[in-house]
């Protein structure tokens, strides 16, 4: 009955190998140090079986994570987000998508508007070209999403207006598969009247 109680709340495992030591001991085949390197043992098992337990779910935590990260925003890409809207221009605009090479000041002008690729480079030297309100220096500077690239038609000294062809990049849409063309979603005027103030910058 004492050997009962020791071995009492024990896994079946234990149970049964201390009993074959206790028997073996008995017969004189084992030794103390035989019984304790047993329980050494059965520990290590136990602990190697843990182990493998924890390191399953450890796994499983992070298949779950990078499964996560899979179901980000489709929208969301390495290009520039679309600009925001400004209430304060005239809504007679229209939306178009282009195809440009790169993001230079007169390609992007050039799809914008629609015109000659000449007529971009007549105006920038008569120095009718601006980015952001500021006279453009180089008609090669890149532009970026959000940028405002205005060609100017006519200036009103009397009521201090401006008149204007304006192009912004919204947003880069994508590559294309079989080209180096960037699509590029863009808002024109073909003509835009707004004061010097508002139009230029110092």
């Amino acid at each position: 009955m004492k050997g009962y109680s020791i071995v009492t709340g024990w896994s079946a495992n234990m149970q049964s190998l201390v009993v074959q030591a206790l028997a073996m001991r008995q017969l004189g085949r084992l030794n103390p140090r035989h019984l304790l390197a047993a329980g050494y043992g059965l520990r290590q098992a136990e602990w190697f079986k843990s182990n493998k337990k924890k390191g399953a779910a450890r796994a499983a935590q992070e298949e779950d994570e990078e499964d996560k990260e899979d179901e980000k925003d489709p929208e969301d890409s390495d290009y520039e987000d679309e600009v925001d809207e400004n209430p304060t221009l005239p809504k007679d605009y229209k939306d178009v998508e282009k195809y440009v090479q790169s993001f230079r000041y007169d390609v992007i002008m050039k799809a914008g508007l629609d015109i000659a690729r000449n007529k971009i480079e007549d105006a920038f030297y008569n120095n009718k070209l601006r980015i952001n309100g500021q006279r453009l220096i180089k008609k090669s500077k890149t532009v970026k999403v959000g940028d405002t690239l205005d060609l100017v038609l006519s200036e009103n000294q009397e009521t201090n207006t401006v008149t204007l062809m304006r192009v912004i990049p919204r947003r880069v849409l994508g590559q294309s598969s079989n080209t180096e063309n960037y699509k590029v979603a863009m808002r024109r005027w073909k003509r835009i009247e707004l004061s010097k103030d508002e139009a230029f910058k110092p």
